[in-house]
């Protein structure tokens, strides 16, 4: 009965290892293809910016060149420049400011990627930490059953020893005892067969005696 809890707590250990190594398995899978497909997306979306953008630069750079032309003939027509400093000092703000909005745009979606990432990586350490805590907790249980099996059947083994230790020396004693007892009866046998033997001589060498003594009386 012993053996079979043993068995049903090792089989359990098992299947929780598994299943976590499973979890762990999947959840890596996943964020591989989360992160591959995030890329995809960041590369398509790159290259979709960056068609809108040459398409408004195509888009300037003709309206500036008819620009150009059309202020060209204008100046030829006047010799004051007042409109160009003016129209150069709006042209320089407008990039400034447009600059600063695209530089805005991209500092923010940095800050919202990076705290994305931030997020997912300390998901993923959560995670790979609870796996690995409850791996650890599974090989501790695995190693305590191992041992107290090694150690059980020790303990029978030497159990088993000592028994055929005690069997074979109540045999040795009960053997010498036995051989005591033999020898002992075989001492009284033989004075018993050599008192019973000398008997009737000495019968026979009392009625020789009273035999004699009543002759020489």
């Amino acid at each position: 009965h012993r053996a079979k809890l043993d068995y049903r707590a090792k089989k359990t250990a098992v299947v929780l290892i598994q299943y976590y190594y499973r979890s762990y398995v999947r959840v890596k899978t996943e964020r591989k293809n989360f992160l591959a497909l995030q890329k995809s997306v960041r590369i398509i979306q790159a290259a979709f910016r960056g068609m809108k953008v040459r398409q408004k630069l195509k888009n300037l750079s003709e309206a500036k060149m008819a620009a150009i032309e059309k202020r060209s003939a204008f100046c030829r027509h006047r010799t004051e420049t007042p409109y160009e400093a003016v129209q150069s000092s709006a042209l320089r703000i407008q990039k400034w400011h447009r600059a600063s909005l695209v530089a805005c745009s991209q500092e923010a979606e940095c800050h919202s990627q990076g705290r994305a990432a931030v997020t997912i990586q300390k998901a993923f350490c959560k995670t790979a930490t609870e796996i690995l805590e409850t791996q650890k907790h599974a090989a501790l249980r695995i190693q305590s059953f191992l041992q107290m099996a090694v150690y059980r059947r020790r303990f029978v083994q030497q159990k088993r020893a000592a028994v055929t230790l005690q069997q074979y020396f109540r045999t040795w004693q009960a053997r010498k005892q036995f051989l005591l007892y033999r020898k002992a009866a075989s001492v009284l046998q033989n004075h018993h067969r050599g008192f019973l033997s000398a008997k009737p001589q000495r019968e026979a060498y009392l009625h020789v005696r009273s035999s004699v003594i009543i002759i020489q009386a």
